[in-house]
């Protein structure tokens, strides 16, 4: 691996494991501050407004100018906005909050994965896209479980203020890194297979933004501590990271086809299973298959979607997949929340069910058979 791409993956870690801390704090205060699920669901619908705003612009000024500056940038402007999560104590300004860390991420993702695939060529594109995911897997695997733990003697605004420092170590790696300044620009776009790759993604982060944004408010109501949700939390984030390289390397060999159609199985299985246990370690059994479903579909997704626009266009085509992924994110929780409130806390589940499996037979049409 090149020093570039060491710093680099290096610097989403260690981003990642302060959002894995601040993932557990927001909807769990949340929750103590008096929040309903409808509330809790909301902090998904209001990240996504801005992420989606400004990830194709951000995608589009880097393939002219360089990933570097925006990627440093929006990685301050996070360290920002965790540290302001702790001046109110309101589920109001968590709501105005999530706002300001969907336009800060923005950025991040969209230039974190486009110099991933400047790093790397084609033929090892699955298996860099693991090592992607693999490195701020582990940073959201780990982030959970120490967020948890510190609920308690710090209290959320301490982990806000801790995540808010931790991120500031990763401003600094990225500062460090020599990234690849853009060669050519051509003024046509035209995007190859970009309505299957980004409605995979928006299924893809809209299983996910159920799990990180009503799991934790669910975790309470089954009388978890914090400490037990982060730990669920890192089980799901320790299995997805290990196997995001594995998961890549098939995707290289056998193509993204059976790869993304096992994993929608998985994930579907997984999620109407989540709805029906009960005891806690059936419960981390059926996380653990959800955990390593997802695993396989991103790094297959991320590598299309690297492709969609070719060399010349790539941070624009990443934009427009994590714009669509970022849709998902904010709209299933946000229905999910409507459902938990109406039908109980389990509702969410059978939704992210229901869509992963509906998601089956059009990826099984559009999806490339090689």
């Amino acid at each position: 691996m090149i020093p570039q791409m060491r710093y680099l993956l290096a610097s989403m870690f260690t981003v990642t494991f302060a959002m894995g801390m601040t993932s557990l704090a927001v909807p769990v205060y949340a929750k103590q501050l008096g929040a309903d699920y409808i509330q809790i669901g909301l902090l998904g619908v209001t990240y996504m407004v801005f992420s989606i705003l400004l990830s194709i612009p951000s995608g589009r000024w880097a393939d002219a100018h360089g990933r570097k500056p925006l990627l440093a940038l929006g990685l301050f402007s996070i360290s920002c906005v965790f540290m302001m999560y702790a001046l109110r104590e309101s589920v109001g300004w968590l709501l105005f909050i999530r706002l300001l860390q969907g336009a800060a991420e923005a950025p991040i993702w969209v230039n974190a994965q486009s110099a991933v695939a400047d790093l790397s060529t084609h033929t090892i594109r699955g298996r860099a896209m693991g090592a992607y995911g693999t490195s701020w897997g582990v940073g959201f695997a780990i982030g959970p479980l120490v967020g948890g733990f510190l609920y308690g003697p710090i209290g959320p605004a301490g982990i806000f203020i801790v995540s808010g420092i931790i991120s500031l170590a990763a401003t600094f790696l990225v500062l460090l890194t020599s990234l690849p300044q853009p060669r050519h620009r051509v003024k046509r776009i035209k995007l190859t297979g970009w309505g299957r790759t980004c409605f995979l993604g928006l299924v893809y982060c809209g299983i996910l933004g159920v799990l990180f944004t009503l799991f934790p408010a669910h975790g309470r109501d089954l009388g978890m501590s914090a400490g037990m949700i982060g730990g669920f939390l890192t089980l799901f984030g320790a299995i997805r990271a290990a196997l995001f390289i594995p998961m890549g390397k098939l995707s290289d060999r056998l193509g993204v086809r059976p790869i993304v159609l096992g994993g929608l199985a998985g994930a579907g299985v997984a999620l109407s299973f989540m709805a029906l246990v009960g005891g806690y370690l059936l419960l981390g059994v059926v996380i653990s298959l959800l955990a390593a479903s997802v695993a396989a579909i991103y790094p297959a997704a991320l590598s299309m979607a690297s492709e969609m626009g070719g060399s010349q266009n790539r941070g624009y085509a990443i934009g427009v997949f994590n714009a669509a992924s970022m849709v998902g994110w904010g709209i299933l929780p946000g229905m999910g929340g409507v459902l938990a409130d109406g039908s109980g806390p389990t509702a969410p589940y059978v939704m992210c069910a229901i869509v992963a499996f509906a998601a089956l037979p059009l990826m099984l049409r559009l999806l490339p058979k090689s």
